[in-house]
């Protein structure tokens, strides 16, 4: 395979800095830019000098995936349990991390690499750590691979990281498809507690997100906004996954959710389905939040929130590859966690550097530079963006005399009509008039569709002089989801 400009410049540094004595590195890509691609090319060129090779992963999901895309290129051994493909005298082993524990000795010994290539090296175990001691001793190099390299103490480990490629970059050059954000819902964290790690206890998220209104409206809104797409799901916990996929399984949607204690077919399978486009949203926790790779989803409802940059970008990681295949052309991401707008937009600016445990732990969002956090969501279509003025709705924010907002805070529903210009509200009622002509309804329906929407009836002005215009995709979108709703109470009501 032909390699990319910027990869062939991540080769040329990795390779300078083994010649630099720089013995233990780091590759910071991102998600979807080909970190695999250019370690099969350095360990292509090992294999063709018959040099011995580690590639360790750190789990069973990515070690098959691994097996799949280096096994055409060059004859390798597995170190898993009984693996099929065991055999210790192949010049390349894929190893993972949990059998590397338990045969680190027996490998060291016996079969010592000239090579070690650890896979989201950003998650260090013990076994990475004596193998890594082991490497430096004897001169080996080591080269990790991560798309958030941010853990606390990093700067310890490697001796350097090379970074050379940003999301913005890769989305400006067609490698990744741009993201489309949303924020309709922003949960208040006040009261949760933390974990040892400085994140939510993820039992006490799930409590404040397994809400049934708040259930409810991650499905309402993904059929407003993720345009029946193939879509991942983020939960907080095991239970919450099963709510969330009951939830979408209970509105008519092909969904399921998979879990590490469900047996490995079961989960295989419900995974092979989704890449077959058979089920349509898939939820998780933390099975589909790292190493996953499917390019044809290009939707993903983010149901739990994090301080950590590491999680955070490894899930908007999962929707950002392209597929031609599927003429995939963006990615939908609904925030109903309010990580968008603590931790950033895809392509936002990340910490470009190693952590040295000093305290300044990059993986923390509250570290990062007001400057950086200026992003809000519309409180009209929730887009989230910058300024005043929304890119896609074109609502200005209008703040009446005595009213305060705040970056990142929606305003509820109740009350927009403090925000919103008279030259706006019109202009919904005027699409809404249009909506109903064009789908041959009377001009009443818009007056109670606005008024759902607005929480206010339209002005006598509107309603007289109102003249139907075409909706936006906004509006088409909310209506979509209005008229789910009320087919849903008429279905109560005669039920």
């Amino acid at each position: 395979m032909q390699l990319r400009p910027y990869q062939d410049e991540q080769l040329t540094l990795l390779r300078q800095g083994i010649r630099d004595k720089k013995t233990i590195q780091m590759l910071m890509s991102p998600t979807g830019s080909g970190k695999t691609e250019v370690a099969k090319r350095i360990m292509l060129n090992a294999y063709e000098r018959g040099k011995r090779t580690f590639f360790v992963v750190d789990s069973l999901k990515l070690l098959d995936q691994t097996i799949r895309r280096l096994s055409e290129h060059m004859g390798l051994g597995v170190v898993q349990g009984d693996h099929v493909l065991t055999d210790y005298a192949k010049s390349v082993q894929v190893i993972s991390v949990q059998t590397l524990r338990t045969r680190i000795e027996l490998l060291l010994k016996n079969y010592p690499p000239e090579l070690v290539i650890i896979d989201e090296a950003h998650v260090i175990h013990k076994a990475h750590l004596e193998i890594i001691d082991w490497c430096r001793a004897n001169n080996v190099p080591v080269i990790g691979l991560s798309a958030t390299p941010f853990r606390k103490g990093l700067g310890k480990v490697f001796d350097q990281m090379i970074y050379n490629i940003t999301v913005e970059q890769l989305t400006d050059q067609g490698y990744l498809v741009p993201a489309v954000c949303y924020a309709p819902f922003a949960p208040s964290m006040k009261g949760v507690k933390t974990n040892a790690s400085g994140d939510w206890v993820e039992d006490e998220l799930a409590k404040v997100m397994g809400n049934a209104k708040i259930l409810g409206n991650v499905v309402e809104h993904w059929k407003e906004l993720g345009e029946n797409r193939q879509t991942l799901v983020f939960a907080c916990n095991v239970n919450h996954a099963r709510q969330l996929a009951d939830a979408f399984l209970n509105a008519g949607i092909m969904a399921a959710h998979i879990d590490g204690y469900m047996p490995e077919d079961e989960s295989k399978q419900i995974m092979s389905l989704y890449a077959d486009m058979k089920i349509k949203v898939l939820v998780s926790v933390g099975m589909i939040a790292k190493g996953y790779d499917n390019p044809a989803t290009s939707c993903l409802v983010i149901a739990r929130p994090t301080k950590s940059l590491m999680l955070h970008y490894q899930i908007l990681g999962r929707g950002l590859r392209i597929s031609p295949e599927t003429g995939k052309k963006d990615c939908i991401i609904i925030d109903h966690s309010g990580n968008l707008l603590l931790n950033g937009k895809p392509t936002d600016p990340m910490p470009d550097r190693l952590d040295m445990g000093e305290g300044d732990n990059p993986d923390r969002a509250k570290e990062r530079k007001e400057h950086e956090r200026k992003e809000h969501a519309c409180q009209i279509c929730s887009f989230v963006h910058t300024g005043s003025l929304c890119p896609k709705c074109g609502h200005k924010l209008e703040v009446a005399e005595g009213i305060t907002t705040a970056n990142g805070k929606l305003v509820p529903l109740e009350d927009r009509k403090k925000v919103i210009s008279a030259n706006h509200k019109t202009e919904v009622f005027e699409q809404l008039l249009g909506y109903a002509q064009a789908n041959k309804k009377k001009d009443g329906w818009a007056f109670y569709a606005y008024r759902a929407f607005m929480g206010e009836n339209p002005s006598k002005e509107a309603q007289l002089h109102g003249v139907p215009r075409e909706t936006s995709d906004e509006i088409t979108r909310w209506v979509k989801g209005y008229n789910v709703r009320r087919a849903k109470g008429y279905q109560k009501r005669v039920g």
